[in-house]
């Protein structure tokens, strides 16, 4: 399951003022820095990593996904069409047929559950140009199966029948040149989160719209995005 996320940053110093003026986060550790909600973990941020800024990559946020075992996680990755691009014992950055990054990890300690209350993790999305280019990807990766609510939509549901994600198809002028995994953020009231978000830093607020109701599509200082949902 999706367990855990973090920002991949170029300015982790900007970006723990920026979380903590829009979420309210306390910080603890030291290269990566684990965010809290009250006493809750939510999330890690740090340092981009040198082969990342080498390929040009952004701030960004990430999504993880548990694992009993990486290198088998890999193998199956790479005979689907994934592409792997960092790879440890316990971890790996992977792409998915159309490009989408997640990464996979087999030692997630420092998982905290998904929730409604403000400023934490309430969920993660799926947003590409084609479903049918990865359903059967993410099948054979994880026994996922892609549902379809209506045209362009789909649920991402394990075997069992649980919910992992929603998926939605989005045109380039939206969605913009890249197919990615985005985190979202619970907060008490999407009004008071954009004045709040402006005053604090970020680069860009949108108001957008979800499979899940209305969102803010918020870039964060150094133009990491993610989305702000209100219950």
């Amino acid at each position: 399951m999706l367990a855990w996320c973090d920002l991949s940053a170029y300015r982790p110093e900007v970006a723990k003022r920026f979380y903590s003026d829009l979420f309210g986060w306390s910080w603890s550790g030291g290269d990566y820095d684990f965010a809290s909600a009250g006493e809750v973990l939510v999330a890690g941020v740090f340092q981009m990593p040198p082969k990342l800024k080498e390929m040009g990559m952004p701030s960004f946020w990430m999504s993880y996904i548990a694992v009993s075992d990486v290198a088998e996680t890999v193998a199956v990755a790479k005979a689907q069409g994934g592409k792997v691009e960092l790879e440890a014992a316990d971890y790996a950055l992977i792409r998915d047929p159309l490009g989408a990054g997640f990464t996979v990890h087999s030692g997630m300690g420092q998982t905290a559950p998904v929730s409604d209350a403000p400023g934490r993790r309430q969920g993660h999305g799926y947003f590409c140009s084609d479903l049918s280019a990865v359903t059967g990807f993410y099948e054979a990766l994880f026994g996922w199966s892609f549902v379809p609510t209506k045209q362009g939509h789909a649920e991402i549901r394990t075997s069992k029948g649980a919910l992992v994600a929603s998926a939605q198809e989005l045109p380039d002028d939206i969605r913009g040149k890249e197919q990615y995994w985005a985190v979202r953020f619970s907060v008490a009231d999407l009004a008071s989160a954009t004045r709040t978000a402006r005053m604090v830093g970020a680069s860009r607020v949108l108001p957008t719209e979800l499979p899940e109701g209305p969102a803010l599509l918020v870039f964060d200082p150094d133009g990491a995005a993610l989305f702000l949902v209100a219950p």
